[in-house]
């Protein structure tokens, strides 16, 4: 196998949750490969493994940002609605909570592009 195999190898392997990068090592070093090609092929896995794990924080990230500015939205809309509709009585007057209505169409945009 050559370089691109073994990290590919690799890298498929990463995907099991049992996986240990330490793991790479002493298999390589077993089928006797040389130890620069060691040293590249854990660090290509490595950098691999962690753009995986950074991807997956931020889209999660992503859905917390996203699920806060929706519920920010309702309630901005809500309380602007059930004033309006006198469902929350104020008397001839109805308040327009427009400062968490648009704070949360920003966090869904924000969320969004973190997805």
């Amino acid at each position: 196998m050559n370089k691109s195999q073994l990290v590919d190898y690799y890298i498929d392997k990463s995907q099991h949750p049992d996986f240990q990068l330490n793991e790479v090592r002493k298999d390589l070093q077993v089928k006797n490969i040389p130890e620069e090609d060691i040293k590249v092929i854990v660090r290509l896995v490595d950098n691999e493994v962690q753009k995986r794990a950074l991807t997956q924080s931020s889209s999660k990230k992503g859905n917390e940002i996203m699920i806060a500015g929706g519920v920010l939205t309702f309630i901005g809309a809500g309380i602007t609605i059930g004033t309006y509709t006198g469902i929350i009585n104020m008397g001839n007057s109805f308040l327009i909570v427009y400062g968490p209505f648009f704070t949360g169409i920003s966090m869904l945009f924000t969320g969004l592009a973190k997805k």
